[in-house]
């Protein structure tokens, strides 16, 4: 599967959805959807491997796109995520120790990721801003969690590249699942690289930040989204009817911004409608 789907460079695109990522009306049609409706972006649906966590995602995926892997080919753990009703939930912990693995066992096999979660719109190729000297490039932003502190989150999507120091550093990773199975660190990629930099240094492992500017989402707004950014993503919200919901609006608004886009006053028209039912922080 990754055979056929590789770009010349050896490089994939990488999502992981379950059932309730992956039915008619979900977040996984809206992802496709915008591959087919941004610059420069439908030739990289091309590239897409869906990782499918159950076996009711893995039947509705097929009858989407051709690329789709079944959890039956990893170990039994990767098949026992459940419905996310909250983005910090031991759910959410769970996915993201699958993905952790999944990532793993990509690199080990000889292949650059591009990983994107299914609630991330691509608007534009966002090529421009991988760079594929590093082993990782993020983009990664701050966000207050209400209660006078403050988390790293990522904005959705990351580049990771294969060679012996990243396999290396995820041996590593894999390995603190053991050692410290409850550790906070492990809820963003973000939060993971900030939390054992020390580590990633000893290992040679090169970390590229992009400006958040360019990967956008509904935690951070701004009137010109449209006109700077390559991909948004519906982060700030729990609930997956929500993020469907807001993700029909921006892409409905995206292509009508495509449309009128000859005029440099187009988006000056275009007030946001969105976010609608996810929560809107920190308008610019």
């Amino acid at each position: 599967m990754l055979r056929r789907a590789t770009m010349p460079d050896r490089t994939v695109i990488l999502t992981m959805v379950d059932e309730s990522m992956a039915s008619p009306g979900s977040l996984l049609e809206i992802l496709l959807q915008s591959f087919k409706s941004g610059e420069g972006t439908q030739r990289l649906v091309n590239h897409l491997v869906i990782i499918t966590m159950d076996l009711q995602a893995f039947e509705y995926c097929r009858s989407l796109h051709p690329y789709c892997i079944h959890p039956s080919i990893f170990p039994h753990q990767f098949a026992t995520t459940k419905t996310q009703s909250s983005m910090r939930t031991p759910a959410y912990m769970l996915f993201t120790w699958t993905r952790r693995d999944v990532l793993f066992e990509v690199i080990r096999l000889g292949y650059n990721i591009i990983f994107t979660d299914a609630d991330v719109l691509w608007l534009r190729s966002p090529f421009i801003n991988l760079n594929a000297v590093n082993e990782l490039t993020i983009s990664c932003n701050v966000l207050s969690d209400g209660q006078g502190g403050s988390y790293l989150y990522d904005e959705g999507i990351f580049f990771l590249k294969a060679n012996a120091i990243s396999f290396e550093f995820f041996k590593y990773w894999k390995l603190t699942k053991i050692l410290f199975p409850n550790d906070p660190a492990e809820e963003s990629l973000c939060t993971t690289i900030k939390a054992r930099q020390a580590v990633a240094d000893s290992y040679g492992f090169r970390i590229q930040l992009v400006n958040t500017s360019y990967f956008g989402g509904f935690c951070q707004l701004n009137k010109d989204i449209f006109k700077e950014v390559y991909t948004i993503q519906a982060n700030c919200c729990d609930d997956l009817k929500s993020k469907v919901h807001d993700l029909r609006i921006v892409l409905d608004d995206w292509i009508r911004f495509r449309k009128r886009a000859s005029g440099d006053n187009a988006l000056d028209k275009m007030a946001l409608r969105w976010p609608q039912k996810c929560s809107r922080r920190n308008d610019t």
